[in-house]
């Protein structure tokens, strides 16, 4: 059930200047499995990206009621989204983990603070009233890491930054960012042209203006890899996003069902 959530992320849009946008997730075999939000701030020279995932019914009760939120603030330079920080929060029911990413693009180098907090039962005798009780209790632990090697994009400027990828002859462009590299596992988006992009239009209808194919390596080689397809309108926002079959959830659906322009 991590790829529901994972498909929260990949299939918000990032091409509105200053908006907020809702996305509902369905899945094959449970139907709506959770929506994600996407809040967008620019002032010219700055910008906070801010994505909210949330898991509902079913899918809420085997994953703990888990929210992931994803938070990127930097930087506007030359048409380039620059971050200086990268957070990713997630929460169930007993367990909180913040990651905290701090970028140093002059020294490139990376300072990740993770801090978690669980929830415990811890059972003691009670001598005075001669009988074990039991209560909850915080765990709390933090450690700090220079990350190694520099990368100096987070998962949401990446894709802040992705919307040139098909200006040019290159349509293929393979991923480096906190949040979404892995030494082990390449990942690209490839922008769909002629015959795939014809082949891809007919899953989404004649609205489908720009279609990117995400790739992911899975991490066991034996595994099928499940690409997904992002669909832009004429507006430049996602319209639509199809994972294909996973192991027993089925294809995953993520669709617009509100865009509001904040100013």
């Amino acid at each position: 059930m991590k790829t529901v959530l994972l498909f929260f992320l990949l299939t918000s849009s990032f091409f509105a200047r200053e908006s907020i946008t809702r996305y509902d997730v369905f899945a094959t075999l449970f139907g709506k499995v959770g929506y994600c939000d996407v809040l967008i701030k620019e002032d010219g020279s700055t910008y906070e990206v801010k994505v909210t995932a949330q898991t509902i019914d079913v899918a809420a009760l085997l994953l703990k009621e888990r929210v992931e939120t994803f938070e990127s603030r930097g930087s506007i330079k030359n048409g380039k989204y620059i971050p200086n920080i990268f957070i990713k929060t997630k929460k169930t029911t007993r367990r909180t983990r913040v990651q905290t990413y701090t970028f140093n693009h002059e020294k490139k180098e990376v300072l990740l603070i993770e801090e978690k907090v669980k929830v415990v039962n811890k059972t003691r005798f009670d001598s005075q009233d001669f009988k074990f009780v039991t209560r909850e209790v915080e765990e709390k632990s933090r450690k700090e890491e220079l990350l190694d090697p520099f990368l100096a994009d987070d998962t949401l400027s990446i894709y802040l930054n992705s919307r040139y990828g098909c200006d040019g002859a290159q349509k293929k462009h393979q991923i480096f960012a906190i949040g979404a590299h892995n030494d082990k596992n390449k990942i690209y988006y490839e922008c769909l042209t002629d015959k795939t992009k014809a082949a891809a239009q007919q899953k989404f209808g004649s609205n489908a203006h720009i279609i990117y194919n995400l790739h992911v390596e899975p991490f066991d080689k034996d595994d099928k890899v499940v690409d997904t397809l992002f669909v832009y309108d004429k507006d430049g926002l996602l319209q639509e996003g199809l994972m294909d079959e996973i192991f027993w959830v089925g294809s995953m659906r993520a669709v617009r069902v509100s865009h509001k322009i904040v100013n």
